[in-house]
C-alpha cells in the first residue's frame, strides 16, 4: 500500500479573499461551543471520475472561486487568537495542488478502512489524533489528481468555528460560485456569539466538557466501514420497527431506524467480544437550527442520548422510542428557554453529555447525522462526486450520509475497535438491512 501515499509533485499557494474584509469585520468573537470545540480539524474528501476539464483549468477555476467563497466567510481566511476570536486579517486559506502515482479506485476504499490512502487526499498533518499540529490556522483544501484521470478534492476545517452543517453551507456555496460565478451572493451569518456568548468565568471546566478525541486517547486500532442502507430496505426495516407490536412508536425516521441498528450490532459484537454483556450508551449529535437561523456558521450542536443496561434493553423499538422521546426533549428544552438563557441552558447540557461520556463501565457511542445536507450534490462544475469520504475521530463512531443517488437510501461510516469490528461485520440483522460498500 505504499504506493497509494507517494505523491509525486505538490505546489501550494494562499487563497486570499477576492475582496479585502472591512473593518468593521475584522473581529469575530468565538461562541460558548466554539470556545469549548478543541483544535481537531473536521475533514471531507470529494472523488470524482475523470473530468472533461483539463486539470490546469480546475486548480484554476477552484482557487478563484475559493477566493470568492471567502470574501462571504471572511473568518476562514483568518487567524485564531487565544481561544477568544478570530483576527479577520484576509491571511487566506492554504491550497495544495497535488499530484500520486496512483489510481483514484486505490484510494477511494483505501480511506475508510485502513486509512492509508489519507496521506495523499489531505493535507498532511491534519487528522484527527494530530491537533498538535494547529498553528491557528483555520482552513485548508487540497486538488489530487490520480494517474486515471480523475480527482479528489478535499477541504479541512478546523472545529473552532464550524460543524457539520456550517462546513456543508460552506463547501455547497462554495461550488455553487465555481459552476456559476453570477450565482446568488452567499449569506453566512457569523453570528454564534451572539446565542452563545463564552462564559469566561466558567474556563475551568473546558477539559471537562470538551470530549472530541486527543492524542492520548488513541491506543486502540480504529477501524472505519462503510454500509448502504437503501431506499427500500430503510423502508422495510422502519415497517419492522413500527409494527413491532409494542405500540411504542409510529414512523420512524430514517436515522433513529440507523442509528438504533448500527448501536444494537455494536452492543451485539461488544458482547461477543468480551464474552459477555456490556452496558452501553449511544449520543446522538443534533443540529441546534433552529432555533439558532439555518445559516448561522460555528458550532451548534445539541445531544441525544439512550443506553443499553441489560440485555432485555436491546431491542430496536425501544432504542428508537428513547431516541425520540431524547429529540423532543431537547426541541422542547430549546424552543422554550428565554433567549437570554439559551447560553446557560448549552453549558448545562454539555455538562451532562460529559457525565454520560464518563460513566464507568460503559461502552461509548456516537452519532452523527448529516443527511440532508448536500454533500453528494457538491458539483464544481463537472458533475457530482463518486463518493465521499470523511475523517472519523479514532473512537466507536458512526457518521450518516444520504447515498449517492439521493433516493433515500443512507450511507453509513462505522468507525470501532478493530477487534469489535470483526464481530460487528458478520451481524446478520446488520446485514439484512445493509450491505458494505
Amino acid at each position: 500500500m505504499g504506493s497509494i501515499s507517494r505523491i509525486v509533485s505538490m505546489s501550494k499557494r494562499i487563497i486570499k479573499p477576492s475582496s479585502p474584509t472591512p473593518c468593521s469585520h475584522k473581529r469575530h468573537n468565538l461562541s460558548l461551543l466554539d470556545c469549548y470545540a478543541n483544535n481537531e480539524y473536521a475533514s471531507t474528501v470529494f472523488f470524482y471520475p475523470k473530468p472533461t476539464i483539463p486539470a490546469n483549468n480546475i486548480s484554476q477555476l477552484l482557487q478563484k472561486s475559493l477566493s470568492k467563497a471567502l470574501t462571504y466567510y471572511y473568518p476562514f481566511a483568518g487567524m485564531l487568537k487565544d481561544n477568544d476570536y478570530v483576527d479577520c486579517n484576509d491571511r487566506g486559506a492554504e491550497f495544495l495542488n497535488v499530484r500520486v502515482d496512483c489510481r483514484m479506485s486505490d484510494v477511494v476504499n483505501s480511506c475508510d478502512n485502513d486509512r492509508s490512502g489519507e496521506n495523499c487526499v489531505y493535507p498532511q498533518g491534519l487528522a484527527f489524533g494530530n491537533s498538535n499540529y494547529f498553528d491557528g490556522r483555520l482552513v485548508m483544501a487540497q486538488l489530487t489528481h490520480f494517474d486515471c484521470g480523475g480527482i479528489a478534492v478535499s477541504v479541512c476545517f478546523s472545529h473552532k468555528i464550524v460543524d457539520g452543517c456550517s462546513g456543508a453551507m460552506f463547501l455547497s456555496d462554495w461550488a455553487a460560485i465555481a459552476k456559476d460565478p453570477n450565482h446568488a451572493k452567499p449569506s453566512p451569518r457569523f453570528d454564534g456569539a451572539s446565542f452563545f456568548p463564552p462564559i469566561h468565568n466558567a474556563s475551568s471546566n473546558i477539559s471537562e466538557v470538551n470530549n472530541l478525541p486527543q492524542d492520548g486517547v488513541v491506543q486502540q486500532r480504529y477501524v472505519t466501514g462503510r454500509y448502504l442502507f437503501s431506499a427500500s430496505t430503510l423502508n422495510t426495516l422502519k415497517d419492522k420497527i413500527a409494527d413491532s407490536g409494542s405500540g411504542i412508536l409510529q414512523n420512524p425516521s430514517r436515522v433513529e431506524s440507523v442509528s438504533a441498528l448500527l448501536y444494537k450490532s455494536c452492543a451485539a459484537a461488544a458482547a461477543k467480544r468480551n464474552t459477555s454483556f456490556r452496558p452501553s450508551t449511544l449520543t446522538l449529535f443534533a443540529n441546534m437550527r433552529p432555533p439558532l437561523p439555518l445559516n448561522t456558521i460555528a458550532n451548534a450542536p445539541g445531544y441525544i442520548s439512550t443506553s443499553i443496561e441489560e440485555e432485555v434493553d436491546m431491542q430496536l423499538p425501544k432504542i428508537v422510542a428513547e431516541l425520540r422521546k431524547g429529540k423532543e426533549k431537547l426541541r422542547n428544552r430549546f424552543n422554550t428557554v428565554d433567549p437570554n438563557k439559551l447560553v446557560f441552558e448549552s453549558f448545562e447540557l454539555m455538562k451532562q453529555v460529559q457525565q454520560v461520556f464518563n460513566r464507568e463501565g460503559f461502552d461509548i457511542y456516537r452519532c452523527s447525522s448529516l443527511c440532508n445536507f448536500p454533500f453528494y450534490n457538491i458539483d464544481f462544475g463537472w458533475g457530482t462526486p463518486h463518493r465521499v469520504s470523511l475523517l472519523i475521530p479514532p473512537c466507536n463512531f458512526f457518521c450518516l450520509l444520504d447515498n449517492q443517488n439521493r433516493d433515500g437510501g443512507v450511507e453509513a461510516l462505522v468507525t470501532l475497535q478493530e477487534s469489535e469490528m470483526n464481530f460487528f461485520q458478520q451481524d446478520q440483522q446488520l446485514l439484512q438491512f445493509a450491505r458494505p460498500i
